[in-house]
């Protein structure tokens, strides 16, 4: 896939897997980096691909322990490093973010790009080794705290409940798996393997830098070039919208803890890149986005049956998620409610200032953004991963350009799939009761 940028800002393009984007401004006293190798999610290597950049981070052949990369992060004027594993929708990111003082608001006007884009390329092509591996001491190191935070997981009920519905959605599709992997592939972790897995995600996966700053992009250019091989990277795969596979279905899941967490999953047939998707931010901003939201106000502030209530959209694989934290006995009755509000906005019941407040949000959110460099990589890097999409000012205009019908007719398509509700103890809901009977 080559896509050449043009919103935002941005300049540049993605061809034969490698890609550069560059977003030159004087807006920022500081140079933001970030380099990502873009894997497709599978669940034999989605452990090693979480591990990866922790051991990148850690020494390179020229700094070779973790003191040696921060004592040069000093010598850089006081830049940050950060190395990370991410997700969007069925793709794992390794990623390496790199910040640093533009030299042109230093004494002496130095080079800070140059300096930067040269630590960067050491992190990425000389990784610190011993006898040709990763070294055993670091790996089992991080193979522990990888392991506690798989583990660690379920102390986060909010996003377990979470994970846990789009696992039942995804059935079986890679957008499904968790970007830590899991417990019992860690032990196929050797310094062998590792390096082995590194030196092929290095040679052969797709990779894209981002650069945000008063920068020239022609050196960002050149210096993406260094990865262009005989052989070309694979191609940037095309994320394959979600597809509904089930209607009503609920499914529950008991666990020691304090609070229900009810969570539905909603088909709506609309990715990034289609043209009704700003109708859609509306519809999903009026229903839940916001304080001032149906499900906030309705469920959380009139009923009185939730500490949060909230709708999110999936831009990339065209789903929505509802999800409220609820009393166990309030299931039923924050359901319908639920349900209520998503009928309401179905039937165009928008208020005028509902409709005024929403846009008002988004007006914020977008300018925000512009003024963080590190999520204007963020946005953008969805837009080049689906292949095109409004961001930015001219996300703004389309918002503000969409109408109350536009609302209503994307909201006759949106289908509940699949309700997931996490929940202390095993008198289920009359619900619940229900649908295990049927």
């Amino acid at each position: 896939m080559s896509v050449t940028a043009k919103d935002e800002g941005f300049v540049g393009q993605t061809h034969q897997g490698v890609g550069w984007y560059c977003f030159p401004t004087s807006r920022f006293k500081t140079i933001t980096l970030h380099a990502f190798i873009i894997n497709e999610l599978n669940r034999e290597e989605a452990a090693f691909g979480a591990i990866l950049p922790h051991m990148l981070q850690h020494g390179t052949k020229k700094w070779p322990s973790f003191m040696q990369m921060e004592q040069h992060l000093e010598e850089l004027y006081g830049a940050s490093l950060r190395a990370e594993v991410g997700k969007i929708a069925d793709k794992q990111l390794i990623s390496v973010h790199l910040e640093i003082v533009n030299g042109q608001y230093l004494p002496g006007k130095p080079d800070t790009l140059s300096l930067a884009l040269e630590f960067l390329q050491e992190i990425l092509d000389y990784p610190y080794t011993q006898n040709g591996v990763f070294p055993e001491d670091v790996l089992n190191q991080e193979k522990d705290l990888l392991r506690r935070q798989i583990l660690g997981l379920i102390n986060d009920k909010g996003q377990y409940a979470l994970s846990r519905l789009i696992e039942a959605m995804a059935d079986g599709s890679r957008f499904g798996l968790r970007k830590l992997g899991r417990i019992e592939d860690l032990e196929k972790i050797t310094p062998h393997t590792l390096y082995d897995y590194y030196q092929k995600v290095h040679n052969t996966h797709p990779m894209i830098l981002f650069a945000v700053g008063d920068i020239n992009p022609e050196i960002i250019e050149q210096f993406i070039g260094n990865y262009h091989t005989s052989q070309p990277r694979r191609a940037l795969g095309s994320i394959e919208p979600y597809r509904a596979h089930f209607h009503d279905r609920l499914l529950t899941e008991h666990r020691d803890i304090r609070q229900g967490k009810l969570n539905l999953g909603y088909h709506t047939g609309i990715t990034l890149t289609n043209g009704d998707y700003p109708a859609l931010m509306m519809y999903a901003g009026i229903l839940g986005g916001f304080p001032h939201s149906k499900l906030f106000v309705n469920v959380r502030e009139k009923a009185s049956l939730a500490y949060y209530a909230y709708a999110r959209l999936e831009a990339l694989l065209g789903y929505m998620i509802v999800g409220a934290g609820i009393e166990f006995e309030d299931f039923d009755a924050a359901f319908d409610i639920i349900r209520q509000q998503v009928d309401a906005v179905r039937q165009g019941e928008i208020s005028d200032q509902e409709w005024d407040f929403t846009l008002r949000a988004f007006d914020n959110d977008i300018l925000a953004e512009e003024d963080n460099p590190s999520q204007l990589i963020a946005r953008h890097l969805e837009s080049v991963m689906a292949g095109g999409g409004l961001f930015g000012e001219p996300l703004r205009k389309a918002l503000h350009e969409v109408t109350s019908e536009q609302v209503k007719h994307v909201a006759q398509d949106i289908s509940l799939d699949t309700v997931f509700f996490l929940t202390r103890t095993k008198d289920l809901t009359t619900v619940a009761r229900e649908a295990d009977e049927s």
